[in-house]
């Protein structure tokens, strides 16, 4: 006859050890101890660490690439005010001003091309052009792009603060054909720097801020093509040297970099949380204004049942 607790006892609880298995060496059930616990598996670890690790590793090589651009900034500097031509200047700009020139119902095609990429960068056209973008962004209730926008326009007194402090001598007549002779300093290359800052980043903006369309990958073609053939345009004019280029695209590089770093900080504290804001605040009027709804008691209430009393189950 078995005891009460043998009959009741519970029939997936472990029975216990009796002291004949033990004496005959089988092993009591293992119970896993604290240490011996699964744990998180390390892999997962490591994939939750990597995208930082990823960030880290980035902004490193951002860091290293943009202290290598200023150190050859600076020695590009002081070679053009040591020496008026660098070696390989002038060879560069006679190879680029000898490219074949079509003519095409009297119009010479590559001319016309290097020309008329260049005349958006001068004084009257790029000043028309900033002031319509910075207009359109604010038609279209992007204030915050159409501030950086304007904020652009350091990077031109920078790159005229150089021109002076550098002093070199544009190209001369003498040595390569030049379109037009112009009174100003020549390193580094005005065109150049304006059209990496300003064109760089309204490529930027439209990439982020605008869906896929024929219109905004249009702007965005015809912005990476000026910013990649005012260096050859300026060159083949006999504006700049190859050098002065250069010099244009870094300091224009040096300066955009930091620029979009602030813009998209400025876009993610501002312009996000106001807009996550206003969808509260929006959220909160509807439902203040929302009218109460009046429901029949045939539809609230289960005949002979309160709405307020409990289902019986």
């Amino acid at each position: 006859m078995q005891s009460y607790q043998e009959q009741h006892q519970h029939p997936e609880a472990p029975s216990p050890v009796s002291s004949s298995q033990q004496l005959d060496g089988a092993k009591p059930p293992h119970r896993p101890t604290h240490e011996e616990t699964p744990t998180e598996p390390e892999g997962l670890v490591e994939r939750e660490r990597y995208p930082h690790r990823r960030i880290v590793h980035r902004a490193q090589v951002l860091a290293i690439a943009y202290v290598i651009a200023l150190a050859v900034v600076i020695l590009l500097a002081f070679a053009a005010h040591s020496m008026r031509v660098l070696p390989g200047d002038v060879p560069f700009t006679l190879e680029v001003q000898e490219l074949p020139n079509p003519v095409v119902d009297g119009v010479p095609v590559v001319f016309d091309l290097m020309y008329g990429v260049s005349i958006f960068g001068y004084s009257v056209a790029s000043t028309i052009i900033l002031v319509g973008v910075v207009l359109i962004f604010w038609l279209l209730n992007m204030r915050l792009e159409a501030i950086f926008v304007v904020l652009t326009v350091p990077a031109d007194v920078i790159g005229a603060i150089i021109k002076l402090v550098v002093g070199r001598p544009r190209p001369s007549p003498d040595l390569v054909h030049v379109v037009d002779r112009l009174n100003s300093y020549s390193f580094p290359s005005g065109h150049t720097l304006h059209y990496t800052v300003f064109y760089g980043f309204i490529l930027f903006v439209l990439a982020i801020n605008f869906r896929s369309s024929p219109g905004r990958n249009l702007l965005m073609v015809i912005c990476a093509l000026l910013i990649a053939l005012v260096g050859l345009s300026r060159v083949y004019l006999g504006e700049h040297w190859a050098s002065d280029v250069v010099g244009g695209y870094l300091i224009g590089a040096l300066y955009l970099v930091p620029l979009i770093w602030a813009y998209t900080w400025a876009r993610a504290r501002f312009v996000t949380h106001s807009s996550s804001r206003s969808q509260r605040s929006r959220a909160k009027r509807d439902k203040r204004h929302q009218p109460p709804t009046n429901q029949s008691p045939t539809e609230s209430e289960a005949p002979g049942q309160s709405v307020f009393s409990t289902p019986n189950h």
